[in-house]
């Protein structure tokens, strides 16, 4: 297995050299052009161009593979590359709702998945890389002698009881590189947040949209009720707040979609991407085992040596086949730490890649996500903010019902303020509403309602949560100088006022000047998440 020098890979700094090499720098690109699915897999069709010495022309035009020959050359890369971890084939579905979206993300996740692996300086000198993409009847690869089983797969069930007794006695070698160690650990830590993080979005999806089903219910139920209803603004209020509901129901199930598809997928093959990272890492400890094996093979053979020369009779023959058993196995073991130190080494270099790629694209699927629910809430706030003239217009129905008629009621609470010794002056603009305030000794003559009517009488109750603030007519006087102010009722934060913010400090007012809310600047998605992962 030839290892290329990482310092010859991922560049070296070099005088006034830089200018010629980036002219002369290999590249390898592939595009892909077009999906198509049958009953049995995914065609994925591509083409390529190069400049690489190994290849046999520089441009490869319509070029087909299955996604079962991509998962192939995936497999293979892990075997005949174990010096760079190679990025989780994505799936050939996606929790989108049509088919040409989903089509369209698969597409996305594959061009990406192919520009990482044409990107590493590792794998664009690999021949399987090459094999795949020049192979005119189809890629079939051919894996090698010393390929292992991967142990995180197929063999994780019945290894389960072998793992466990390795968390109690130590097996293997001691590793000595403790920031491969230590990425093996926290991989595994990684691979299970994100896979329990995908499904509970998925949980959550599942609660939504049986609270959205709930909302389209009474929605329906609400505009069933409206028919019903003699009175025409309660009627109208009934209907149009039933429809928001169903609005929001809508909106609900469309904002479910969106985090599967932006969050549960993400988050999803992230854990696919830890798996094959922590797998990248096992095989290397693998082959620190046979490098740990080797050197105790050939001290053994060392001290056979040592022993037949301290021998009385010395047979030549034997002392021969010693003595080359004993070259081969410090072959082996040279060999093999030339090897492990080789792949230590581009292993390094390739986790950080590894991770900054991996936190750019959960800060991207964040962004998206975060982007995607303003807007959704954006709707939903718009609908029910439209439901707010019909109800102002119910409430101020019920105020004129209340002023306007002489109910019983209001003619008990003004004999029970007569009786408890109130004045007039007192208790009659305070309780009695129905007629415009003109002077103390004005007579209680029912006046014609002008405009909008003076507000009902309080009963010494508090302003309620849902009813906007009483507003009185264009012919109210304020009272005369003796007698009490009467108190301003609670501004209602349903009533057309704003509550103050839990956050911004008091009197603030985003937007006053411009009616609305202040505009930021526009974010860039992409920019944003370079920043994110610039840190790691």
């Amino acid at each position: 297995m030839a290892l290329a020098d990482p310092s010859a890979q991922y560049g070296s700094p070099d005088g006034g050299k830089g200018k010629g090499k980036e002219e002369q720098r290999s590249y390898l690109r592939v595009r892909i052009t077009g999906l198509e699915r049958n009953r049995k897999d995914l065609l994925i069709r591509f083409d390529a161009s190069t400049n690489l010495p190994n290849f046999r022309t520089g441009m490869y035009r319509n070029m087909q593979r299955s996604y079962v020959e991509f998962q192939k050359f995936a497999e293979q890369a892990q075997l005949t590359s174990p010096q760079t971890i190679i990025p989780a084939l994505p799936l050939a579905s996606t929790s989108a709702t049509t088919d040409e979206e989903d089509d369209r993300l698969v597409r996305i996740a594959l061009q990406r998945w192919l520009t990482r692996i044409c990107d590493d300086p590792a794998l664009m000198q690999d021949e399987e890389l090459r094999s795949f993409i020049e192979s005119d009847f189809g890629y079939s690869p051919t894996p090698p002698i010393t390929a292992r089983r991967s142990t995180s797969a197929a063999s994780a069930v019945p290894l389960a009881f072998t793992a466990a007794i390795s968390k109690v006695v130590r097996r293997g070698p001691l590793d000595e590189d403790d920031e491969l160690a230590s990425a093996r650990g926290a991989l595994d830590k990684l691979e299970t947040t994100w896979g329990g993080a995908a499904a509970a979005i998925n949980n959550l999806g599942k609660a939504r949209r049986a609270h959205a089903l709930a909302n389209q219910e009474v929605g329906a139920k609400l505009i069933n009720l409206s028919t019903v209803e003699s009175d025409y603004n309660l009627a109208a209020a009934e209907r149009k707040a039933g429809r928001a509901l169903e609005v929001v129901a809508g909106v609900a199930g469309a904002q479910t979609a969106s985090e599967n598809i932006v969050l549960s997928d993400s988050l999803g093959y992230q854990a696919l991407n830890a798996r094959a990272a922590k797998d990248a890492l096992l095989q290397r400890t693998q082959l620190l085992e046979d490098a740990q094996t080797s050197s105790k093979s050939s001290i053994t053979k060392r001290r056979n040596v040592e022993r037949l020369k301290g021998s009385s009779r010395i047979d030549p023959a034997k002392v021969d086949d010693a003595i080359g058993e004993m070259e081969d196995a410090e072959a082996l073991e040279q060999q093999l730490t030339r090897q492990l130190a080789a792949i230590s080494t581009n292993l390094h270099l390739s986790l950080r890649q590894h991770s900054r790629n991996a936190h750019e694209d959960v800060a991207l699927a964040l962004l998206e996500n975060a982007r995607l629910t303003v807007g959704f809430h954006k709707h939903i706030l718009k609908e029910l903010e439209a439901v707010r003239p019909d109800l102002a217009k119910v409430s101020g129905s019920a105020e004129a019902a209340v002023g306007v008629r002489g109910t019983p009621a209001g003619a008990a609470v003004r004999n029970s303020a007569a009786s408890s010794g109130m004045s007039a002056s007192i208790s009659q603009p305070h309780m009695t509403p129905s007629r415009p305030y003109d002077s103390p000794s004005a007579p209680a003559v029912r006046q014609p309602q002008q405009h909008v009517s003076p507000p009902p009488p309080t009963m010494g109750t508090s302003q309620s949560m849902f009813l906007p603030p009483p507003q009185s007519g264009s012919s109210f006087r304020p009272p005369p100088p003796n007698q009490p102010q009467r108190q301003e009722a609670t501004p209602d934060p349903l009533g057309g006022q704003m509550a103050q913010s839990m956050v911004l400090p008091p009197g603030h007012r985003p937007g006053a000047a411009q009616g609305g809310r202040n505009q930021g600047r526009r974010l860039d998605e992409r920019q944003a998440a370079k920043l994110l992962s610039g840190g790691f």
